[in-house]
């Protein structure tokens, strides 16, 4: 019997944890990514339990974590310096960043090993919904299932004319690996909120921290790029040694959500950003994305492709729905309290995040461990 064959537009995390576990599950596995190399933009990855159990279950998990140092706790803190929120860790309920050319590396290697061929320079402009696509070279190419895993601008997506939403957010973000220091606290990850601006710190190495600065998109000089430090300082001068480590930023000056009727249509799927970006106020863009390519993975193992990208969808849209959900409440929450209403904030929020409801509702990602099977 002739291996079944996948084509996955895009070498992202989501793309490469999708095409490493069809390519352990016994498919022909051809990622193509649109820039001449294979890497990963960005700082730090926040990886939650979903995201590591997903990482052990490829077999990237022991190298993409080698180095990391993981949290025991999580806070919340205002402007007065006082604690919001305090969310503790545990060996059953991990949490870490990783830097993301660790984890990008790891999945790259992982995807090689298991046979998946990787071509650069390959950009996808077309799709068909019969199982084939083209690219910007003009080669066609037709296989068993085609994957647009190709980000917000997803070009598969809008080649395939599915019903969606794409909502440009007005928040922002600038990030970085900073230096370590002996005074930085082992184990602690901190978000410290001031008006309508945030900075997230947290260990990810023994040698890095990864620090978060958000604001709104008109916020000028909290999204400058070179960053401005003295912006910073004044809403944040208790955080000066962060700030002044920064020395590199990476700016995204908007965020998106993605909402589509359906993640796909005939033998072409969405996967990631391309189905469902968010901002990442709750750090579970990536964690949702390559939770649900590895349950791609399980439904395509034990049916057919119709109905595995049925029941596939059928398992994870709740989980994504609400993860967008919360995000945009928590998004809401930081950028656009009313401003006559900073002064109580705080204790609105505390007393919202003491809810075990609202607890149970927001980690609903995290919690998300893949397996179950829907005929």
């Amino acid at each position: 019997m002739s291996k079944k064959t996948v084509v996955i537009a895009g070498a992202g995390l989501s793309g490469l944890t999708l095409g490493t576990a069809l390519a352990l599950r016994g498919w022909d596995v051809q990622i193509l990514e649109r820039s001449a190399e294979l890497r990963e933009i960005g700082a730090g990855l926040y990886t939650w339990e979903n995201g590591l159990r997903v990482l052990e279950a490829i077999g990237v998990y022991e190298e993409a974590c080698k180095q990391v140092e993981f949290i025991t706790q999580l806070d919340m803190i205002d402007e007065n310096q006082e604690l919001i929120h305090s969310t503790p860790f545990s060996n059953a309920n991990r949490f870490c960043i990783i830097p993301r050319k660790d984890v990008h590396s790891a999945l790259v290697r992982a995807a090689q090993k298991a046979g998946v061929q990787l071509e650069t320079s390959a950009r996808a402009v077309c799709v068909d919904p019969s199982g084939s696509i083209s690219l910007e070279n003009g080669k066609t190419i037709k296989a068993d299932l085609v994957i647009g895993a190709d980000g917000v601008y997803s070009n598969v997506r809008n080649a395939l004319n599915i019903e969606h939403t794409v909502e440009k957010m007005n928040n922002g973000a600038l990030r970085a690996m900073i230096p370590r220091i002996e005074a930085d606290r082992k184990g602690l990850a901190m978000e410290h909120w001031s008006g309508y601006r945030r900075i997230g710190i947290s260990p990810s190495t023994a040698e890095y921290m990864y620090v978060y600065l958000t604001a709104s998109s008109d916020d000028e000089e909290g999204l400058s790029d070179p960053m401005n430090k003295d912006a910073w300082l004044a809403s944040f001068p208790h955080l000066e040694s962060v700030i002044n480590r920064i020395t590199q930023t990476r700016l995204d000056r908007h965020f998106y959500y993605i909402y589509l009727k359906s993640w796909s249509k005939g033998r072409v799927a969405l996967l990631g950003d391309a189905a469902h970006g968010m901002e990442p106020n709750l750090g579970q863009g990536a964690g949702v994305s390559i939770t649900s390519a590895l349950e791609l993975a399980k439904q395509l193992d034990k049916f057919d492709i119709a109905t595995a990208l049925k029941g596939w969808e059928t398992v994870m849209r709740p989980t994504v729905e609400k993860t967008q959900l919360w995000s945009r409440i928590y998004g809401a929450a930081a950028a656009q309290w009313p401003k006559e209403l900073l002064g109580v904030r705080s204790e609105v929020i505390r007393k919202t995040l003491g809810s075990e409801q609202v607890d149970l509702m927001m980690s609903t990602a995290a919690r998300h461990i893949t397996g179950a099977v829907y005929a």
